[in-house]
């Protein structure tokens, strides 16, 4: 039987790419909403191959066939997808949080954002950070609008996991969205100064990540006063000592790099290059090289003027003009 549906499915998604790249309708009395009743059976089965097939399944019949099941029914397989973010297999928990965002896309949202939000508190790691990938995805599949209100309000929920779940569901969804972040950039703004102003390392840490991804989405945009602001809050880090914070540090510096330019960030630490104390010299020239390597060209217009010499020109007259 196990092998059987194993193949079973496969059969039905290769069926449902066919009719999808010939542009045809779902068949007349399209036996999609059995076919979902059925796979739910199996969704539990302790058969790996079955289990991902048949959450392949029913996201392409949420794509493709959705009015033939009712959105209680379909709220109803979200409760029972939960359970399988908890599975060891990875491609089951890809598949799983692809499968809501196929959902939502269904149903809306709003529903399933609730659903996703509340899963924000259970104590296993694991699952929460398979929640945050699927609101993200939930996000970019539903405009990220429809989420951002929900997901911010969460934000207020005085509980450390939840708020680090909102912070990294936040990250995931800039990365997806991309320069659609240029539209939500002010609104999240007080939210990530909140969280990178925590005496939780992890919050800055996670926010920090959140930034880094929002300045390479909005590079170009006209968003740099608020990113300035947020590199203002970010830059007390770089004395961390945690090693993921140091790691989040350095690129969150190298994403405002590429979006406010190497000169702005050169400009913070030019005067810790040659501090008295080892420790700021360090860290300060390790983000020198970093700006250095990713940028070196255009660090030139950021350098001291030298005045001539006698025997020697340094001042470049190319660089002061101005078309």
């Amino acid at each position: 039987m196990v092998k059987l549906t194993g193949t079973y499915a496969p059969a039905n998604i290769a069926q449902l790419d066919h009719d999808d790249r010939q542009a045809r309708p779902p068949r007349q009395g399209s036996s999609f909403g059995r076919e979902t009743l059925v796979m739910i059976l199996f969704l539990f089965s302790r058969h790996e191959k079955v289990e991902e097939n048949c959450i392949d399944l029913v996201g392409r019949i949420a794509d493709r066939g959705s009015e033939y099941v009712s959105s209680r029914e379909w709220m109803r397989i979200c409760f029972e997808l939960l359970e399988l973010l908890k599975a060891h297999k990875k491609s089951i928990r890809r598949a799983t949080v692809n499968t809501f965002g196929y959902i939502a896309k269904a149903i809306g949202p709003h529903d399933v954002l609730a659903t996703l939000l509340n899963n924000l508190k259970v104590q296993e790691r694991q699952n929460r950070v398979c929640t945050t990938v699927a609101i993200a995805i939930v996000a970019e599949t539903c405009s990220p609008f429809t989420v951002l209100p929900g997901l911010m309000n969460e934000y207020r929920v005085p509980e450390l996991n939840v708020q680090n779940g909102v912070l990294k569901s936040l990250a995931f969804m800039f990365e997806y969205i991309g320069e659609m972040s240029k539209d939500y950039i002010y609104a999240v703004t007080p939210l990530l100064e909140d969280a990178l102003m925590d005496r939780d390392l992890v919050h800055r840490q996670t926010a920090m990540t959140a930034v880094a991804h929002m300045a390479l989405g909005v590079y170009g945009f006209g968003c740099e006063d608020a990113l300035l602001h947020l590199l203002n809050v970010v830059w007390p880090n770089v004395l961390e000592t945690s090693p993921h914070v140091i790691q989040a540090f350095m690129f969150c510096i190298e994403g405002l790099r590429v979006a406010l330019g190497p000169n702005k960030v050169l400009q913070y630490c030019l005067q810790g290059l040659f501090h008295p104390a080892r420790k700021v010299r360090d860290m300060m020239w390790k983000v020198y090289n970093t700006i250095y390597i990713g940028n070196q060209d255009g660090l030139v217009y950021g350098f001291p003027r030298i005045p001539d010499e006698q025997d020697h020109t340094y001042i470049r007259h190319e660089l002061s003009y101005i078309l």
